[in-house]
């Protein structure tokens, strides 16, 4: 077992996450497309975020007892992800009232999802979290609201195995290291 920072931890994660969103994006959006059609207004954007705030969920879920590790994530995460540019004219500005404004509205979104997602785990049958995949599509494709079209067993089963999969790997991958701080 190879010994390891919460910080070196959470970087490695976040790595994973990554890889996680693109493999999972590549399919899934284009299925997504031909499912659904033109109903929705979606981008790539929009829903690469989405992907990955739902992959970040998937680790928060797993590795709730390491809080350590856990806030390191989340503080990569929630910077880096919003424009860089944008970022650092800001900083040279010395505008940091607009970049507090961003990063408090993702900060935000993040905590939305992870309160609507933990309410509709299910931890009494651990594979069949079907609302808990609804509300997953509801966010990517309709701004959090309720569709018909989300009821269908053909999106809903492909999130529920993306979930399943990613647990196994982060639980997995955790076994693999000790944290030292």
């Amino acid at each position: 077992m190879d010994k390891i920072t919460s910080k070196e931890f959470a970087k490695a994660l976040l790595y994973a996450l990554r890889k996680f969103t693109n493999n999972f994006y590549e399919g899934f959006g284009q299925r997504a497309r031909t499912i659904l059609g033109d109903e929705f207004d979606y981008d790539q954007i929009t829903l690469t975020r989405e992907i990955y705030m739902i992959n970040l969920w998937v680790i928060s879920k797993v590795l709730s007892s390491e809080t350590k590790i856990l806030d390191e994530l989340h503080k990569i995460y929630l910077l880096p992800h919003s424009n860089e540019d944008q970022i650092k004219r800001w900083l040279e500005q010395q505008d940091t009232e607009k970049l507090r404004n961003v990063l408090k509205h993702d900060e935000n979104d993040l905590r939305e999802r992870y309160t609507k997602y933990y309410a509709d785990w299910n931890d009494r049958n651990g594979g069949e979290q079907y609302g808990l995949a609804m509300s997953m599509l509801e966010y990517m494709f309709n701004k959090g609201k309720p569709h018909r079209r989300f009821v269908g067993i053909d999106l809903t089963f492909e999130m529920i195995n993306h979930i399943l999969g990613m647990m196994k790997f982060i639980i997995d991958f955790r076994k693999k290291y000790e944290i030292v701080d």
